[in-house]
């Protein structure tokens, strides 16, 4: 019944349920796995039904043990308590079980009015300044999913949260202990959750003293040679896997799920010979993410008719300078309607943009004025604008003038096209992004946005 109602309609539960769940679904659909199923795989039943990687499990003072491929995450967070952090390599594939995870406990509780909401965080965006975990999860659904600062609080009192934190790594290296003190904090507060799951590359996690007061965890392992050579051929990439299957270091880079994925798409892409005499690894890795991007910008998307497509040096431009406004911020996630005026990088850009910002709203007021005067036949009602002009002059801007004038300003600079979310859908289609929400975007994966920052 509730998918008959207006989602603006809809208590503020099923709101966030129904956000959450279109961003869960977003990410998994966008995915690169999801792109090699549907642009390489031609088999009835394709590919990648059941995860192509290894997963261990840790569990108090219990051995180890290797996760049955069919057994999903949920049965590992049911036995746990819901209380799980989930580790592995970068690329790894830790957000593509988080969500996997979350779809399923989504469900749970849209059939079950009591079992706590599960919602995203990104920790990229919590600093040692945000104060107490409860505090950042309070401010982060107001900015996020526009849920208010006393029902968030009285969510989070009442437990009717589960968190979902992912990114640990993308914490500053420094406050990564840090981090994970205060999320033990908030185990041990009276905000308590009955449920959370963390996310971490290992690499991260290990150099950390501070441990997770979590009830188990998960390490995601590499890909083993021949899980490389199952998923090619079955991804009808044979050629791909005998051009590496006698390379260790790009088999090294194969082991890594994303990478492998990236491989697949972009093989057109790749002079193999010449990837072959590279010798520094991290050189191996740019070389992929630079052919990745060679391949995906150049296809044909429906936001741009044929022979109005965009350049690829526009593309790169584009998105190099987004990524790295994003590196800069320290932030996974970029709102189309939240561009902040520190985005601006020189005194002149800043000046015309403030100088913009007054003169539209005294033009407005001026207007409103003249507007009553025509109306009364009094030029009361323009002088009055006129005094409205001046004051607004030395009052804070208008929301709504503000984003137009900073778009306006960093368009005339060339950092951004006029039309900015037909570009950044286009460039989510071109699997260069992914769109998160209305009006939210992040880039496919924190190793393409910090490659993007580098061009």
């Amino acid at each position: 019944m509730s998918k008959l109602i207006p989602l603006r309609l809809q208590p503020p539960r099923d709101q966030l349920l129904e956000k959450v769940k279109q961003e869960v679904q977003a990410g998994l659909a966008q995915s690169l796995h999801a792109a090699v199923l549907a642009n390489l795989s031609q088999d009835s039943s394709p590919l990648g039904v059941n995860r192509c990687w290894d997963v261990e499990v840790k569990a108090g003072n219990r051995p180890s043990f290797r996760l049955p491929p069919k057994a999903s995450m949920a049965k590992v967070f049911d036995r746990s308590g819901g209380k799980l952090v989930i580790l592995g390599a970068t690329g790894a594939g830790k957000t593509t079980t988080l969500l996997e995870l979350a779809r399923v406990l989504i469900s749970r509780a849209q059939t079950d009015a009591s079992l706590p909401v599960p919602v995203l965080f990104e920790l990229g965006s919590w600093k040692a300044e945000s104060g107490a975990i409860a505090d950042w999860l309070i401010a982060q659904l107001l900015f996020k999913y526009g849920i208010s600062p006393g029902v968030g609080k009285k969510w989070v009192a009442e437990q009717k949260l589960l968190p979902l934190l992912d990114g640990l790594d993308e914490v500053e290296t420094h406050r990564q202990n840090i981090c994970i003190q205060a999320i033990n904090q908030f185990f041990e507060s009276e905000f308590k959750p009955k449920h959370l799951v963390a996310c971490s590359s290992f690499e991260a996690y290990k150099n950390c003293e501070t441990r997770f007061r979590l009830q188990a965890a998960v390490l995601l392992k590499p890909l083993t040679e021949t899980q490389i050579k199952n998923y090619l051929l079955e991804a009808r990439s044979r050629e791909l896997w005998y051009s590496i299957e006698r390379e260790p270091e790009l088999l090294k880079l194969a082991k890594v799920p994303l990478l492998l994925s990236m491989m697949a798409l972009a093989y057109d892409d790749i002079l193999i010979e010449a990837w072959k005499r590279i010798t520094s690894a991290e050189e191996q890795r740019k070389y992929l993410l630079t052919a990745y991007i060679r391949h995906q910008i150049t296809g044909q998307v429906k936001q741009y008719p044929r022979g109005k497509e965009l350049r690829p040096e526009q593309i790169r431009h584009w998105l190099g300078w987004l990524a790295r406004r994003m590196e800069q911020q320290g932030i996974q996630e970029f709102y189309l309607d939240r561009i902040p005026s520190s985005w601006l990088q020189t005194e002149e850009e800043r000046r015309k943009y403030q100088f913009g910002v007054k003169l539209v709203g005294g033009l407005i007021w001026v207007i409103l004025g003249l507007i009553a005067t025509l109306v009364s036949g009094s030029i009361w009602g323009l002088i009055a604008g006129a005094v409205a002009a001046v004051i607004s002059a030395l009052l804070p801007g208008i929301p709504g003038i503000e984003r137009f004038i900073l778009h306006l300003v960093l368009w005339s600079k060339g950092y951004i096209p006029w039309d900015y979310k037909r570009f950044l859908d286009a460039a989510t289609d071109r699997l260069l992004l992914q769109k998160t929400g209305d009006r939210r975007y992040r880039f496919i994966h924190d190793l393409l946005q910090k490659h993007f920052s580098e061009i």
